[in-house]
C-alpha cells in the first residue's frame, strides 16, 4: 500500500487533545481521555507530534514523549487502526528521533508490550535494544513490558533515523 501525500510530522499543542484522545481510544485498552492530554500538555517535559492526512484530513498518527534534559522517554506511538500499514509510525518516529538527536538527547527509553511484535520491530530498526522486563506490567491483561533503550553518541547522531 502506498502512503498518500500528506504533510510533514508536526509538533502538536493543547488544541490537539481531543484528536489525540480519539485515536488513543481506538488503539489502547486503557486510553487517556482529552482531559489527560490537556493535563499532560501543562507539564514542561511532555511533547506530542502528529501526522495528518492529505490536506490536513484529521490526525492519523501521533507520538508522545517526555523530553528530560539529555534523555527522552517514548510514552506512546499510535496510528489510527484504519490507517495502519502505511508506514506512518516509522515516518513519525524517525522524524522525532531526528529532533531528539538535534537537541542532544542521545539516550531514549520506552516500555513496549512483549507481544506487540510490530512495535518491537519499529523500535529495533531505530536502534532500541532490550535491557529489561517488567513482569505483569499492563493491568488490562497482565502482559509483561519490555524495557528498551537507545543510546547514540554525538558522532553518530547524524546517522540516526537512516533505517539502521
Amino acid at each position: 500500500m502506498k502512503i498518500p501525500p500528506m504533510g510533514e510530522p508536526a509538533r502538536l499543542g493543547l488544541e490537539s487533545a481531543p484528536a489525540l484522545a480519539a485515536i488513543e481510544a481506538r488503539c489502547f485498552p486503557d486510553p487517556w481521555d482529552a482531559a489527560a492530554f490537556v493535563a499532560a500538555f501543562g507539564r514542561a517535559p511532555f511533547a506530542a507530534y502528529g501526522l495528518s492526512g492529505p490536506g490536513g484530513e484529521g490526525l492519523w498518527a501521533y507520538a508522545t514523549f517526555h523530553f528530560l534534559g539529555d534523555e527522552f522517554e517514548v510514552l506512546n506511538i499510535a496510528v489510527d487502526p484504519a490507517r495502519r500499514g502505511l508506514g506512518l509510525a516509522t515516518r513519525l518516529f524517525v522524524h522525532v528521533l531526528q529532533q531528539t538527536d538535534k537537541m542532544g538527547m542521545y539516550r531514549g527509553y520506552l516500555e513496549v508490550r512483549a507481544g506487540n511484535v510490530p512495535a518491537r520491530r519499529l523500535y529495533a530498526r531505530q536502534g532500541f535494544v532490550e535491557v529489561g522486563r517488567r513482569r505483569r506490567y499492563y493491568p488490562d491483561n497482565g502482559e509483561d513490558a519490555l524495557v528498551l533503550v537507545r543510546e547514540i553518541g554525538p558522532a553518530t547522531a547524524g546517522a540516526a533515523g537512516d533505517g539502521r
